[in-house]
């Protein structure tokens, strides 16, 4: 197994070996699409048979082609010299099977697909006194902590700002909660949600989700949510913003070879507080 390069020419290559019902598929159709960054292992470039492709944000690890177990372990020996390893699979994945054994964490997500017009978003969205809603943009960035998070996964500023739906919810000049859809892949929109702590369990972050899926419904995307099992604030939220479709699923990951292990927040779900 080797890194290769994303090009125009591998991309269609490796569509073909990813079986479109997978956990969390944004990501992987995202980086697929070029439109965020990530790490691709094959075995031969030009005819690949077996890939690794993962998001270099949190390390979720997309497997695809004719799989080995030998594969498996030079593919996560090769990759785990830069990041940790996260793979989510189906209950009763034959592929669990073949993964190497002992990883550092294994849990449970949930990924939310479907959401139901019944759920009044203009009423969700509707803000205290004193709140108001601010797009994301390269003046507002320098306020934002959260914010190297999608840096990191589209490669800039820029092109950040560029391929997202994003606001900060402001009280006064703060930045008090984030809202972002991002990435934008295939009509779909992966939400994510950050609200400093002091302005935690308020309905704020309920207001500014509800706002985003707004805009991004209007402009034709199915908004895409995702949450660890265990994180019952986020679950929660999900239901209350009208997300009907529950798809849970095995988490695993196997933490990096160059630093120590990380805490494990299970699948993509937020953006760092």
């Amino acid at each position: 197994m080797q890194i290769a390069p994303f090009t125009a020419e591998i991309a269609p290559r490796l569509e073909r070996l990813f079986p479109e019902n997978r956990p969390i598929p944004t990501r992987l159709w995202a980086i697929l699409d070029g439109i965020i960054q990530g790490r691709i292992l094959v075995d031969d470039p030009d005819h690949p048979t077996v890939a690794l492709v993962q998001d270099l944000v949190e390390g979720a690890t997309y497997l695809g082609g004719a799989i080995t177990a030998p594969a498996l372990r030079d593919a996560f020996a090769i990759a785990r010299r830069y990041q940790e390893i996260v793979v989510c699979l189906w209950f009763d994945a034959p592929l669990a099977s073949l993964l190497p054994a002992g990883p550092d964490y294994e849990g449970v997500a949930i990924d939310f697909s479907d959401r139901s017009p019944a759920v009044d978003l203009d009423r969700l969205a509707a803000l205290p006194a004193g709140y108001r809603m601010q797009r994301i943009d390269e003046q507002t960035v320098p306020a934002m902590e959260g914010f190297e998070y999608y840096v990191t996964m589209f490669g800039s500023v820029e092109r950040a700002i560029r391929n997202m739906i994003g606001y900060c919810l402001m009280h006064g000049e703060t930045v008090v909660c984030e809202a972002v859809a991002a990435p934008l892949t295939r009509g779909v929109a992966e939400m994510g949600i950050d609200t400093a702590e002091g302005y935690r369990q308020k309905g704020l972050a309920t207001a500014a989700c509800a706002y985003v899926i707004r805009e991004c419904e209007a402009l034709g995307y199915r908004a895409f949510w995702n949450a660890a099992q265990q994180n019952v604030a986020s679950v929660a939220l999900a239901r209350r913003l009208g997300f009907r479709t529950e798809q849970p699923f095995t988490v695993l990951a196997w933490s990096a070879t160059h630093q120590p292990a990380t805490q494990h927040g299970a699948a993509p779900d937020t953006p760092p507080a």
